[in-house]
């Protein structure tokens, strides 16, 4: 998860014990510190839905590049934080009798008073620089990026088409069954590891694709792992692939969208896999 959102998963802990009374911060600075609480939460939040977009519609660069600078900003705010609670806890106490102790307390308390001064004016730069990746992320229109996109391209609009309802074909099940005999007859071991590729030939509207997708969803089951895709009559190999590995293991893959890999890469992660596809 930090791949995904920098050290959000820490800092916010980070930050809530900063409240602690223990702290004694100034309660105009407490107030502040909620406030940076709130903002990158939700900027976590974004982050997430920003590696979780869709295959097909990856963020744009400049969502991408938000997304680095709060990730960025989130390990500088960490070090900020590690470093005045460091100063905050102070050292060990000393034995009340010992004339050292007492000039050892008496620096900390003046340490200490400087210390959440510090900690005042550094947290009034976070919020500013918060303010401002808020302000770019407005901008930059990141909520309404991450959202779930309409169909709209000829490809798709031509696929969505081709996805008909099991009950509108006729003698669908027939059909079915005799691909799934055909695709797990019985063969030697050998055989089994090998490639098999059946295929649905047939003039457009027919529902070769919804045949094919019935026929996928009943046998998913019998492997590790699956995908199902469509491809246009102009296809994207690198995207296509990504798209497949997304859904053979979208816990190591999710962040795909964002992986720099050419076809040989991907077809080389690819091949780890026993699938139906």
């Amino acid at each position: 998860m930090e791949v995904v959102t920098g050290a959000m998963s820490t800092l916010l802990p980070k930050l809530g014990s900063m409240l602690k009374d223990e702290y004694n911060l100034h309660r105009k600075v407490r107030g502040e510190i909620l406030f940076l609480t709130a903002e990158l939460e939700r900027m976590e939040a974004a982050l997430i839905e920003v590696s979780e977009a869709p295959i097909d519609h990856p963020p744009s660069k400049l969502v991408k590049l938000w997304a680095k600078d709060v990730k960025d900003l989130s390990y500088e705010i960490e070090d900020s934080v590690d470093k005045f609670m460091v100063h905050l806890d102070g050292r060990a106490e000393e034995k009340a009798q010992s004339f050292m102790g007492f000039i050892h307390r008496s620096i900390d308390l003046l340490t200490r008073a400087k210390t959440r001064h510090k900690i005042g004016t550094e947290v009034k730069h976070i919020k500013r620089r918060i303010q401002e990746v808020s302000a770019r992320r407005d901008r930059y229109k990141v909520d309404k990026a991450v959202e779930k996109p309409v169909v709209t391209s000829v490809d798709s609009l031509r696929l969505s088409a081709l996805y008909k309802k099991e009950t509108e074909l006729v003698g669908t099940e027939e059909k079915i069954q005799e691909l799934v005999e055909t695709m797990t007859e019985e063969a030697d071991e050998a055989s089994n590891q090998q490639l098999k590729i059946v295929s649905i030939a047939g003039f457009g509207g027919l529902g070769k694709t919804t045949l094919a997708n019935a026929v996928y969803q009943k046998l998913k089951s019998q492997f590790d792992c699956g995908a199902f895709v469509s491809v246009s009559l102009n296809p994207n190999i690198e995207k296509i692939c990504k798209n497949i590995l997304h859904q053979l293991d979208k816990h190591n893959y999710s962040n795909i969208n964002e992986a720099v890999w050419g076809e040989a890469q991907l077809i080389s992660e690819l091949r780890d896999f026993r699938i139906s596809l």
